[in-house]
């Protein structure tokens, strides 16, 4: 009501100073050229007189109405910038906030509903960044908490299976699995919580994209084997490559990448670890076989606790936390990681890291 007021009384002193003003340097020019029209009658004649008093009162006419013009448009542009400026700032905000910049600051200016509304959107910004970042910090805490117990279980059960044959080979097997599946998701969870708040640790070092492939590969063979899925290398190059990376983190990101395509990768399937140099940078390239993806769907994969299906009405059992794990680590590199179609007519997962990740 304010604003709707407010915005009333400025026009309303618009038009008064657009009318007011010049219709008295109107009524003035008018006086002055009519009191120049009697004087030249009585010196030059009526018929001289006349045509001296029309052209003058085109000039009167015509610089009033400029005058009018330029008085509008003066106006118009002070009460567009009083009342846009406002608004532009609420823009600006919401846009902030829209963002994730909780803590961007922005003037308060403009009718009292507006500043009442920036006021607003301030406090809401300051909730939200409470809360996330409570939530991130709990998500630390909950990974750090949860991957003491489960490694410990991983080494008792390695000692009850060494000192004592009670359990068999293949259950032994599957309890491994699950356990060290369990620590995978552990570190995945607090890779992902630790890139939310900026403080994914790397270490970088020399090492060989090769011999990690073939790693990961060695690592997640066993998984494979029992998923009935081939995991093999793909081109890769003939000779030693050296780079700069994280190589902890680089296998946390392969098997975060094998997980995901063995999740869809049906019985008699393949999925290919290749690497190829793309101009200062390498391809890490991870293809699986069919089913593929829909391409608008393509970058949800890399959304925390996002999980597609395979099937219509299918449920996917995972954490939904490998492919965003695997992005985190890709950003910490200055990388990048794209999904789209494979030529083995799946998903096809391109990373591209720099050979020396550039230092701050």
């Amino acid at each position: 009501m304010r604003l709707s007021r407010g915005l009333f009384m400025v026009l309303a002193a618009q038009a008064l100073l657009v009318t007011a003003i010049p219709s008295v340097a109107l009524i003035v020019g008018l006086n002055f050229v009519f009191d120049r029209f009697q004087t030249l009658s009585s010196s030059l004649g009526a018929a001289v007189a006349r045509t001296v008093f029309l052209r003058e009162q085109l000039i009167v006419i015509g610089a009033v109405l400029g005058v009018m013009l330029l008085l509008m448009l003066i106006f118009s542009s002070m009460i567009a910038n009083r009342i846009g400026r406002p608004q532009k700032n609420l823009l600006d905000a919401s846009n902030a906030v829209a963002e994730g910049n909780f803590a961007a600051e922005f003037e308060e200016i403009g009718p009292q509903e507006t500043v009442v509304t920036m006021r607003n959107l301030r406090r809401i910004a300051r909730s939200f960044d409470r809360l996330e970042t409570a939530r991130r910090t709990w998500l630390v805490a909950i990974a750090e908490e949860l991957r003491k117990p489960v490694a410990t279980l991983g080494d008792q059960l390695r000692a009850a299976r060494e000192s004592d044959n009670v359990i068999q080979a293949e259950s032994f097997e599957n309890i491994d699995d699950n356990v060290q599946r369990l620590i995978e998701i552990t570190e995945d969870l607090q890779a992902v919580a630790l890139a939310d708040l900026g403080r994914l640790p790397v270490n970088f070092a020399q090492v060989d994209p090769c011999a990690l492939i073939h790693n990961a590969i060695w690592t997640n063979k066993r998984r494979a084997e029992r998923a009935k899925v081939t995991l093999e290398p793909g081109k890769l190059p003939a000779t030693t490559v050296l780079v700069k990376w994280d190589g902890t983190r680089i296998e946390q990101l392969f098997t975060a990448l094998i997980e995901n395509s063995l999740r869809y990768t049906p019985p008699g399937g393949r999925i290919q670890l290749g690497l190829e140099q793309s101009r200062g940078a390498w391809r890490l390239i991870i293809d699986d076989s069919a089913p593929g993806i829909d391409v608008d769907l393509a970058q949800r994969l890399f959304e925390p606790f996002y999980r597609a299906t395979v099937l219509p009405g299918e449920s996917v059992t995972s954490s939904g936390l490998g492919l965003a794990t695997a992005q985190a680590i890709v950003e910490a590199h200055h990388g990048r990681i794209d999904a789209g179609a494979s030529p083995l007519g799946g998903v096809r997962v391109m990373v591209i890291l720099p050979a020396t990740t550039p230092t701050a």
